[in-house]
């Protein structure tokens, strides 16, 4: 009897953006990536990093998750819960119930952006969970939620504005900062958050 393959795993049920080329965030080489593809190593500069539009689809509720994409899985959930664990933390700190709720809306505008347009999730999040703490502050958490070196890197670089100008997760964070002070005349650097500024 011929085995059945899972119709998330089989290319033939695949939709054309499901392959897509993404920029390697060190030195802007396009790399190929599947949607089930965790991270992938740059072929120039060898840095690793991951799919910016990782999506779980049916692994989401299918029981046989684990083992038909482990990879993606484990990648999802360590995201998951190094985003859920350094909110906690964040929260704990913002006394401010504004200050929260801000930060609770960023998150929801970073994700919308993070969704359309790529970059890390990670550095972006955390960035944006951590724009109201004093640096010092934000790196002792990072450090406390056991991130790792390059993600710590590239918070600190977007809270400082260290961050190279052509820099995609530079883009998206102040994006979404923009997004949060409609007072401020809009200069957006995508066009996804010039669509959600006029969507209110």
């Amino acid at each position: 009897m011929t085995q059945v393959k899972c119709p998330g795993q089989d290319t033939r049920f695949w939709k054309a953006d499901d392959i897509f080329v993404a920029e390697c965030p060190k030195c802007g080489a396009e790399i190929e990536f599947f949607k089930d593809d965790a991270r992938r190593r740059c072929a120039w500069c060898g840095h690793l990093f991951y799919n910016p539009k990782i999506e779980l689809g049916c692994a989401e509720w299918c029981q046989f998750a684990e083992k038909c994409v482990p990879d993606l899985v484990k990648e999802k959930k360590a995201t998951q819960t190094f985003k859920e664990r350094l909110a906690e933390l964040v929260h704990s700190r913002l006394k401010d119930p504004a200050a929260w709720e801000r930060t609770e809306k960023g998150m929801e505008y970073a994700l919308n952006l993070l969704k359309a347009e790529g970059g890390d999730p990670r550095v972006v999040l955390a960035a944006v969970l951590l724009h109201q703490v004093d640096p010092d502050v934000a790196r002792q958490l990072l450090e406390e939620v056991q991130a790792e070196a390059d993600t710590i890197a590239g918070v600190l670089d977007l809270l400082s504005g260290a961050a190279a100008e052509r820099d995609l997760n530079r883009h998206l964070f102040e994006d979404t900062l923009a997004l949060l002070d409609p007072q401020r005349p809009p200069q957006f650097h995508t066009r996804t958050a010039q669509r959600l500024s006029e969507e209110g």
